[in-house]
């Protein structure tokens, strides 16, 4: 019985093509990359939960979103080898760095672009990426909750570059622009 149920797994498996388990490997990195993120957050929240723990939280929520007006920093950081390495741009991204960035990638090749937002009530990061070929190109937004994907696909650069630009513009702008689920 076990070893019928693993011939019909090694059957079903060798049947997938190439572009199945590239998008799966994708759909798995992206995984990894929220996962990452979470415990990255849930790290940095708990450190700042200690500190704040006398101001009342009417103030907090007022002066978080005071800074996150005046103070609106995005690190910009770059992922490839599907996931193995990532390098950080910049750490207060600007219209100029994220065109430059997205114009000196290899789209033919597998990476994903994220902006993270430091000032957050939590875990912000928008991502753009995959790849021109087989991969093909998609948006998400990772918070404490969720993972939402860009419900209209990408076919250009370009256009993974103006979601970057119009998250770097505000929130506001940007979702009113996109819809994401």
């Amino acid at each position: 019985m076990l070893k019928r149920a693993t011939n019909i797994i090694r059957n079903r498996c060798s049947t997938l093509d190439q572009t199945q388990v590239k998008r799966m490997n994708t759909y798995i990195i992206i995984g990894i990359l929220a996962l990452i993120g979470v415990i990255a957050f849930s790290s940095w929240n708990s450190k700042r939960n200690s500190k704040t723990s006398g101001i009342s939280e009417n103030k907090t929520q007022s002066r978080n979103s005071e800074i996150r007006q005046e103070k609106r920093d995005l690190k910009l950081v770059v992922t490839y080898d599907y996931g193995e390495n990532s390098k950080i741009i910049s750490e207060r991204a600007t219209a100029e760095i994220i065109k430059s960035t997205m114009k000196s990638i290899n789209w033919n090749e597998f990476h994903i672009v994220q902006l993270e937002d430091k000032y957050a009530d939590g875990y912000k990061a928008l991502d753009v990426g995959g790849s021109l070929g087989d991969d093909g190109l998609a948006s998400g937004l990772v918070t404490d909750e969720d993972h939402i994907l860009l419900v209209k696909p990408l076919e250009t650069v370009d256009q993974m570059t103006e979601i970057l630009l119009d998250f770097l513009k505000g929130e506001d702008t940007w979702r009113n622009k996109y819809e994401y689920k």
